[in-house]
């Protein structure tokens, strides 16, 4: 194999830990050791520009959609470090990378997001580098990869398209647990000189869990004039929590155990209203909810959901904004180019993560339940987003159609 790079594939996910990989193929350390978190990054300005950019390709989807802005904002953080100038200029303009510092502020992001991931809360963030074994990324890249990114590497045999997507779709199944269980194939990574993917996955559970007993199926308008059927998750009454009143639309807080994460779930008043409500908002609104939050008694009911995004071609995306295959990589080795770049995620929503059992006798006169300040049943599409307020990272952006699709 040559020392032309006819392959970098940038893989964004919304995924986990990293397990024990599913090849005997040796995984180098990184390069150099991961850097402490530069509390003089510009961590605000990494977060803008990659929120910015996920909720631009939020709207690029179409129906049903799921995807993790982090893990794009973290996968082409990386790459940028061995972009050409030209290619780095135009990765600067879609994403908002800082001019200075990028590298520092991605790792401060990632060492922060870190913090999240505390018992019962899973947060993990993964990156890895597989060249092909005959192929050497300069030590420069090298050494950015690990000092800011913590990436790994595995040499792999690329010439072996079958057994390389085995391997790298083996290491992305398991640091995602099975939810995304692959991401390229024999096609995309035979006979390329570098695959870069990075992983996220997230399960946390509910602060104010919905038991499962008051589950009940209800009727979900999905704006195309069909009603379908689909579990309801039921609060059994009014609860504490914060809710912004938008214009045309409600938003509600769904915070995660140890209040470092939450969802927030944005349902129109009008069951054909959210391409409307999309347009009126940008990512600084979704992350700017808790900022205007007030807090009352919410009645909520939402139905359970998974949603799967499938491997799917970025530059469909980025090439109207500049961004296309072709785009010169010579900081991570002369003459080195992108071919692929792909992008897939899960999202499964329901009681699971919540086990409890318990027995509880109490004696109350009769008397009315609770009035609640607001009453939200999510019965028509509806868009979520899932945020680190710490950092205001956003870590997936959702739009619910059709929970039967």
């Amino acid at each position: 194999m040559t020392q032309l790079l006819r392959l970098l594939v940038l893989l964004c996910l919304f995924t986990a830990a990293c397990g024990p990989s599913s090849t005997t193929t040796t995984v180098l350390e990184p390069v150099a050791d991961r850097l402490p978190a530069d509390p003089l990054a510009p961590t605000a300005d990494w977060v803008v520009g990659i929120n910015a950019a996920g909720w631009d390709f939020h709207r690029h989807l179409v129906g049903n959609s799921v995807s993790s802005p982090v893990s794009l904002g973290m996968a082409f953080s990386l790459s940028r470090a061995g972009a050409s100038e030209d290619t780095g200029a135009v990765l600067d303009g879609i994403f908002g990378f800082p001019e200075i510092d990028l590298h520092p502020a991605a790792n401060a992001v990632d060492l922060m997001l870190a913090t999240a991931s505390a018992e019962p809360t899973t947060l993990e963030v993964a990156n890895r580098l597989f060249p092909d074994d005959e192929f050497s990324p300069l030590p420069e890249f090298l050494e950015n990869a690990g000092a800011h990114y913590g990436a790994a590497v595995q040499p792999i045999d690329l010439d072996d398209g079958a057994s390389a997507a085995e391997t790298i779709n083996g290491w992305v199944s398991d640091t995602t647990r099975g939810l995304v269980p692959t991401i390229v194939t024999e096609q995309v990574v035979q006979r390329q000189e570098l695959v870069l993917v990075n992983t996220v996955y997230l399960k946390a559970d509910w602060a104010e869990p919905f038991l499962p007993e008051w589950t009940e199926d209800g009727p979900f308008a999905t704006g195309d004039r069909r009603v379908v059927t689909v579990p309801f998750m039921r609060d059994r009454e009014p609860v504490p929590r914060r809710f912004v009143r938008l214009e045309g639309a409600d938003a509600v807080e769904l915070p995660y155990q140890g209040g470092r994460l939450a969802m927030w779930l944005i349902l129109p008043h009008d069951p054909a209203g959210l391409q409307a409500v999309e347009e009126s908002l940008d990512s600084q609104d979704l992350t700017g909810l808790g900022v205007i939050a007030q807090q009352g008694l919410v009645d909520i009911a939402m139905p359970k959901w998974e949603q799967n995004l499938p491997p799917t071609n970025l530059f469909e995306w980025l090439c109207p904004l500049g961004f296309c295959a072709g785009a010169p990589f010579d900081g991570i080795a002369p003459g080195i180019f992108i071919t692929a770049a792909l992008h897939g995620a899960k999202v499964i929503v329901d009681e699971k993560g919540t086990e409890a059992a318990g027995a509880t006798a109490m004696a109350f006169d009769e008397s009315a339940g609770p009035q609640a300040d607001l009453m939200l049943v999510a019965d028509r599409p509806f868009l979520w987003a899932i945020l680190h307020p710490e950092t205001g990272t956003l870590l997936f952006i959702g739009r619910l159609i059709d929970p039967t699709a």
